[in-house]
């Protein structure tokens, strides 16, 4: 007699332990205790298999449809943050109070969004939705069982595309985000562990992020997932002005993995300071027209970026492409006369020394500290210095919503290290407030130029604009004096801003005199020897 494989849904007789399709050993535990056991049913209809990945907001189990008799893909709703399982059971544990509200807001977006994912059958690029129900206090979404691999699989194998592959794969991505734009859905999530590659080629976009979003939204915790590198700038403010250009945004950035093999820069750190460099520039073989489409689409600003599926596509397979940059304003705060500077500096000197008394007559070291927190009221904490989900923590504890809101540079705070906070330590603010920071994106980088060739001068200029320190060593040689020879650090190197670099300078060739003008020989078509003696 046949058995069904928990592994992989395929039949195999019953006398084996292993399956010989797959290797899943019968009776092999879940991943996880709060996974359920394989081999647990849904409705009376769908059987549950192995576990094929899980996060925080949910878990994707393999699964077979015991009416149609077809392996499909069983995705759970169970966001950490609001609910749990307890081993060994299949119903699920709702935490009670604010956290039961938002676990049911997400839940009927989650369902929601596969209501509305279920009209795509006919769009290729979307993964086909065959059922939506609830269970086990929870909800569950049955899809397509695909087979294949992911983008991120891929590129992990290969490293990177080629330019008409990686072309290919991003059409069919923004054909998916274009259906999907025109009822209103965002994807949000858009990265290479998200594109899923078939056997029959086919490329799918998988994990629509809608129900993650709506938690984020009701929850009092910034718990929205950010893939650095592929999620733009808006996506870290909890009320920025999200679109489909925050997936064209993503879908490019995914392009420019799949061509380079690098990931882009955090979009924080590119409102900074943007070192991202076109494929091109980095030996990429591809059409100018093509890397314009893809940096315009890549644009930090919203205003400067590609604002829909459709227009990404259109300037992908145009001719000519213009390339947008919004440039940053410069704020005119007005500049005050030496007069005006000194009656304010005398008013402010006057204001600090009536505070200072006032302050004087109204202590009293008899007095009580002020430490009662009235009701509805909470006091701001230290997060300098923190880690970023320790801060988070930390304004949770003191009921407050810790929101990201800009990412700086810092010779001092370490990377992803909280550099400031908007609102200072101590300060009593309402219950839930949002508390600002900025998250210290560490020393900022540079990139090495090419000083081969320079004059002493013009390498010290070039130093000063890209924050290197250099240092000199004059020698002998065949170039012309006082120009650069070598160079301890290689041209487009990234490293970080104060970093010494070693130059030789030539001395040109000992013995010259370079007072005396002399006439060159035409020295074409003669061997080295002959050349040196003329």
């Amino acid at each position: 007699m046949a058995k069904r494989c928990m592994g992989c849904m395929e039949e195999f007789e019953e006398e084996f332990r292993f399956c010989p399709n797959c290797g899943y050993e019968e009776g092999t535990p879940p991943k996880e205790a709060y996974h359920i056991r394989p081999g647990s049913m849904l409705k009376d209809r769908y059987l549950i298999g192995r576990v094929l990945g899980f996060g925080g907001f949910g878990i994707t189990y393999i699964g077979y449809d015991t009416v149609l008799n077809h392996k499909v893909a069983i995705k759970e709703y169970l966001p950490s943050e609001f609910s749990t399982r307890m081993p060994e059971q299949q119903a699920i544990t709702v935490y009670s109070g604010d956290r039961e509200e938002q676990f049911i807001a997400g839940m009927e977006k989650f369902l929601d969004e596969a209501r509305r994912l279920a009209n795509f059958k006919s769009e290729p690029g979307i993964v086909h939705i065959y059922d939506c129900l609830e269970e086990n206090y929870t909800a569950y979404i049955v899809m397509e069982y695909l087979e294949g691999e992911s983008l991120r699989e891929k590129l992990e194998r290969e490293g990177k595309l080629g330019a008409d592959e990686a072309l290919d794969i991003l059409m069919a991505v923004l054909k998916a985000l274009e259906a999907v734009h025109a009822v209103g859905i965002i994807h949000r999530d858009i990265a290479p562990d998200n594109i899923y590659l078939t056997k029959e080629g086919v490329v799918k976009v998988l994990d629509f992020g809608a129900a993650r979003y709506a938690t984020s939204r009701h929850s009092k915790s910034l718990s929205v997932i950010i893939k650095p590198g592929y999620a733009p700038e808006e996506q870290y403010r909890s009320r920025g002005d999200q679109g489909p250009w925050t997936d064209v945004y993503a879908a490019a950035a995914t392009f420019y993995k799949m061509v380079t093999g690098i990931t882009p820069e955090d979009a924080m750190e590119r409102a900074v300071k943007d070192t991202v460099k076109e494929p091109s520039k980095l030996g990429v073989p591809i059409k100018k027209s093509v890397e314009t489409a893809v940096m315009n689409a890549m644009n930090v600003k919203i205003e400067g970026r590609t604002k829909t599926a459709k227009a990404f596509e259109e300037e992908l397979r145009a001719a000519d492409v213009k390339r947008i940059i919004i440039k940053e304003k410069k704020k005119d705060i007005g500049k005050w006369s030496l007069g005006m500077k000194i009656i304010m500096g005398a008013c402010a000197l006057a204001v600090g020394i009536s505070l200072a008394a006032a302050a004087i007559l109204r202590f009293n070291p008899a007095a009580p500290p002020q430490t009662e927190i009235p009701d509805g009221k909470t006091r701001v904490p230290n997060l300098v210095n923190r880690e970023r989900a320790e801060a988070i923590e930390l304004g949770q504890s003191a009921q407050l919503t810790v929101q990201i809101y800009d990412k700086q540079y810092s010779n001092e705070i370490l990377a992803d290290k909280v550099l400031s906070q908007k609102t200072r330590e101590g300060t009593l603010v309402a219950c839930n407030e949002t508390l600002g920071i900025v998250i210290s994106a560490g020393i900022e980088k540079t990139y090495v130029p090419d000083f081969t060739g320079m004059a002493k001068e013009d390498v010290e200029a070039k130093l000063l604009d890209v924050g290197l320190k250099g240092t000199y060593k004059e020698l002998s040689g065949l170039t012309p004096p006082g120009t650069v020879v070598s160079q301890s650090i290689d041209p487009d190197t990234q490293v970080d801003t104060g970093t010494g670099i070693d130059l030789e300078i030539s001395l040109g060739i000992e013995g010259g005199d370079s007072s005396i003008d002399v006439t060159i020989p035409d020295l074409t078509n003669y061997g080295y020897d002959e050349a040196a003696r003329r």
